[in-house]
């Protein structure tokens, strides 16, 4: 063989030789870097593909009333769960978890066929029926005790308490408005599995308690509540209205002791209708109506003040000194201003008074004989600054 062949095979070698070096060096390298430099990531991915996640409900804070009265509270309920690769038998599972959900069988199978990580079967299941599954000792079925909201006086303070959904998160009212104080924090059970999501029984639960939420207390007095929502259904029923609102208020210093809006509605059952409702059509006007349902006339509604304004008629009299607690008026049941009688709501009247029982008997003669008096007084006090501008 000439040298000439000899040189040219060996260098090839030679090239082949480092090629294959560097080759490897890489290789040796990437793998590195991957065992060390992404070590972190790998070992999550690893354990987020062995580990089943469960979610625990935190316990929703409480409303609680100035007098100590729980107006909101929580009763526990049960979450059923399955996990398809721990499911030994589905046709068992299928058919007890129908019958004790009152599901039908086809649904069931549905989910429990359903190749997920976890598969929700139902929620808000009664706790005694979620004890009877468990102890069906059934493979692949979690049951897991949850938080369902309860209103211990159903239609009490309904508008203004408002109420939770189905993952026990505030729709209306108060509910919502201290959504962030009352929901709490979620916790959870972490289960390890192998490759076949089979769970390892061995190597047991990794256990996040829940945080609770925060109880909320509000200035509303359960009696006086009470009270006032008896007489507002009694003026409902002898003027034939529609709806009737009340609010009471302290007059210290402004806190809302309660607030009325009849007809109220079963916090408890807050998606059905009142009895005697016409049957919404579609599921639009069935939403209309639950939203008419829910509405706080006292806060969305606009009315004319009428004789709640006349508080602050008689504060500004007092201040400006135009009338007197002791001032006499009379009171026959009306008043002639120009050519109109304004009749007082007492026909016959109110007769001799002075400004504290016409306060008290909130009487139209004291406060519009006192008006004109109030407006002299004002018209006295804008003259001389009219004057002084340019």
């Amino acid at each position: 063989m000439p040298v000439k062949n000899k040189t040219y095979i060996r260098k090839k070698i030679v090239v082949t030789f480092f090629l294959c070096i560097a080759v490897f060096l890489s290789l040796i390298g990437r793998l590195s870097y991957l065992m060390i430099g992404c070590s972190q990531y790998y070992m999550e991915a690893a354990q987020d593909l062995h580990e089943r996640e469960r979610s625990i409900k935190a316990a929703r804070g409480r409303i609680v009333d100035s007098t100590g009265a729980v107006l909101a509270d929580n009763r526990t309920v049960c979450t059923i769960s399955v996990i398809h690769n721990q499911v030994a038998d589905p046709e068992k599972v299928t058919k007890i978890l129908a019958r004790e959900l009152g599901l039908s069988e086809q649904e069931v199978a549905k989910k429990v066929e359903k190749y997920t990580s976890i598969e929700r079967i139902k929620s808000n299941v009664d706790k005694e029926t979620g004890d009877r599954i468990r102890e069906y000792d059934l493979e692949g079925v979690k049951v897991d005790e949850d938080y369902k909201r309860y209103y211990p006086y159903d239609t009490l303070a309904s508008k203004v308490l408002g109420f939770t959904g189905g993952d026990n998160q505030g729709i209306i009212g108060l509910e919502v408005v201290y959504e962030e104080y009352l929901k709490g924090k979620e916790g959870r059970i972490l289960t390890i599995t192998d490759a076949k999501g089979i769970e390892i029984e061995e190597a047991g639960e990794e256990r996040v308690e829940p945080l609770n939420g925060n109880d909320v207390h509000v200035s509303l007095d359960i009696n006086i509540q009470s009270y006032a929502t008896q007489l507002a259904l009694q003026a409902m029923e002898t003027k034939e209205a529609d709806s009737v609102s009340v609010l009471v208020m302290s007059p210290r210093n402004g806190e809302i002791l309660a607030m009325v809006n009849v007809p109220e509605f079963n916090l408890n059952q807050p998606y059905t209708l009142p009895e005697g409702s016409a049957v919404p059509v579609g599921q639009k006007e069935k939403q209309d109506a639950l939203n008419r349902m829910w509405r706080n006339g006292c806060i969305n509604d606009t009315y004319e003040p009428g004789s709640t304004f006349k508080i602050i008629t008689a504060a500004a009299g007092l201040e400006e000194g135009v009338v007197s607690l002791n001032d006499r008026f009379s009171c026959p049941g009306f008043i002639m201003v120009e050519d109109r009688k304004i009749r007082c709501h007492k026909v016959g009247g109110h007769g001799g008074e002075d400004f504290v029982q016409g306060t008290m008997n909130s009487c139209k003669q004291v406060f519009m004989e006192e008006l004109p008096l109030l407006r002299k007084r004002l018209r006295q006090e804008l003259l001389p600054r009219k004057q002084l501008l340019p």
